[in-house]
């Protein structure tokens, strides 16, 4: 009876001290000082076109260096622009059609930022686009007017509100903003 008594001791010491290290392992990090992690914005989703999308150098968190903005209002060559998705401007390019879509870029940062355009996601085949300038150095509270050129072949084929995403890269941020790239029905 001692024996059995000593043992189920033993095992219960075991227990309380798998259970204590395990309750420290669990709970260890979360202590002040202890590094917060930075949470990773999602990549682009078509519904969300409405707010540009930020994603930050890995462990940086804060606002971006610069953000941007498509100035519809100033585009020509488009067979219509229009908003009717919300918040995100549908933009309608004819068949062997050329067209310009300025984009505001302005700085959000206290010091100079290099600013490059990286990529141009969604484009119907066969659409060829270019921006003037693709690249340039943005000041602290400066902005600046990039063109984005589109030229559409003869053929061209848009299925219904298309979603076109332009990334910018500065200092390690990447941002993009997206528009419905649509066809006259």
């Amino acid at each position: 009876m001692v024996t059995e008594k000593r043992f189920l001791t033993l095992l219960l010491s075991f227990v309380l001290l798998g259970c204590a290290i395990l309750t420290t392992g669990c709970t260890a990090g979360e202590g002040p000082g202890a590094p917060t992690p930075v949470l990773t914005p999602p990549t682009f989703q078509p519904d969300i076109l409405d707010k540009p999308i930020i994603n930050a150098p890995a462990g940086e968190g804060g606002p971006s260096p610069f953000l941007f903005e498509f100035d519809t209002e100033n585009a020509s060559g488009f067979e219509a622009v229009g908003a009717d998705r919300p918040g995100a401007p549908t933009l309608v390019l004819r068949p062997n059609a050329s067209a310009t879509l300025p984009i505001v870029v302005s700085s959000e940062a206290d010091t100079g930022t290099g600013i490059r355009t990286t990529r141009t996601d969604g484009l119907p085949e066969g659409v060829q686009v270019s921006y003037v300038p693709d690249s340039f150095t943005l000041e602290a509270g400066e902005t600046r007017r990039v063109e984005m050129r589109l030229v559409s072949p003869e053929d061209l084929t848009v299925p219904a509100a298309t979603a076109v995403v332009v990334w910018m890269e500065g200092a390690g941020w990447e941002v993009g903003r997206g528009f419905h790239l649509g066809e006259r029905e």
